[in-house]
């Protein structure tokens, strides 16, 4: 699989790519949940060390409630 369709979650635009998909703010405290919070989960739950997009799409929709919106 290429490394295009893994997340690095060190790139802020990757990030703010999941962000867009569901309409949050682009904003570090959203970039830092979803490296804190919802990688987490979604590694463990899927028992795997590297994620796709695909993969962490579902993950960052359910988190969304604890996402801010734009301003």
């Amino acid at each position: 699989m290429k490394d295009h369709n893994h997340v690095n979650f060190s790139e802020e635009h990757e990030m703010n790519y999941h962000l867009e998909l569901v309409n949050k703010s682009k904003s570090k405290e959203n970039r830092n949940y979803l490296r804190e919070n919802t990688q987490w989960r979604a590694k463990e739950e899927l028992n795997k060390t590297v994620l796709t997009h695909d993969e962490f799409k579902p993950y960052v929709e359910a988190d969304k409630i604890h996402l801010s919106d734009p301003v």
